[in-house]
């Protein structure tokens, strides 16, 4: 029986998500830390600000707009327990995490903006290593920020993260892509059988599509070409490979 990583109660396995480790999650209570972290930050900024304010028109602000030390010591205790539980959630999330930003830029910090392929200092993405849809994860020893040329030399000419282009190799999935697009363009759903890389048996997914895209492969040259969607099933954003689906049909509200 499966139970929720964060408050430790039952999780449905047809409802709640399941994290890339096998752990599963309510998703009431991610957005519930989400909400909590975000209440905090405001929170600090506020008396941040105020505190600022005091120092140069005392006289302006009110009596007890100005929380104490240990206050704030508190709230930013507790931003941090919060900022971690949530960290190591984001790390085994099956898709972009929300804070893939401030991973980039803890990654820049450390390294520079370094091309893990060439050594050469520029602009740079952020990948898996491990790609998602090939049960790699979002944990920081699994990205690694490449140039734009070099991924282009290995993956062929696109950008992962603007417009989507279907290249000549592959073709075969030519009537899946476009079937998906209309499904993007009119905000229908696709339903398709689904079988993960480990998985015996195949599973329906209900999907709501948000983008196809391309994702290097991990253990050979070329790309996976994904569709990146909310899963009825899971109840959260998924990534799914295309030559990992069958029976694609669309699904019009």
């Amino acid at each position: 029986m499966p139970y929720c990583t964060v408050c430790k109660q039952y999780a449905d396995y047809e409802y709640d998500m399941m994290l890339s480790n096998g752990e599963h999650l309510h998703s009431s209570c991610l957005i519930k830390l989400q909400m909590r972290s975000d209440e905090i930050e405001v929170a600090l900024r506020r008396q941040s600000s105020q505190l600022i304010l005091s120092l140069f028109a005392r006289a302006k602000v009110a009596d007890g707009e100005v929380a104490s030390e240990d206050e704030v010591e508190r709230l930013s205790s507790e931003l941090t327990k919060l900022k971690n539980t949530l960290t190591a959630i984001y790390d085994f999330l099956p898709s972009w995490p929300p804070d893939w930003h401030e991973r980039k830029g803890y990654l820049i910090q450390q390294n520079g903006s370094i091309c893990s392929s060439c050594g050469e200092e520029g602009d740079v993405y952020l990948v898996h290593e491990i790609p998602l849809c090939e049960d790699g994860t979002n944990e920081l020893d699994n990205l690694e920020l490449i140039c734009k040329p070099c991924y282009e030399s290995m993956h062929g000419p696109g950008d992962i993260f603007s417009s989507f282009t279907l290249n000549s190799s592959q073709s075969e999935f030519a009537p899946q892509v476009k079937e998906i697009q209309s499904a993007i363009k009119n905000n229908w759903r696709i339903q398709f059988d689904y079988k993960k890389p480990k998985a015996k048996t195949w599973m329906t997914r209900v999907v709501i599509p948000e983008r196809l895209l391309n994702i290097p492969n991990s253990r050979e040259s070329g790309q996976t070409l994904c569709v990146e969607g909310f899963c009825e099933l899971r109840q959260d954003i998924r990534v799914f490979a295309l030559e990992r689906m069958q029976d694609l049909e669309l699904i019009d509200y």
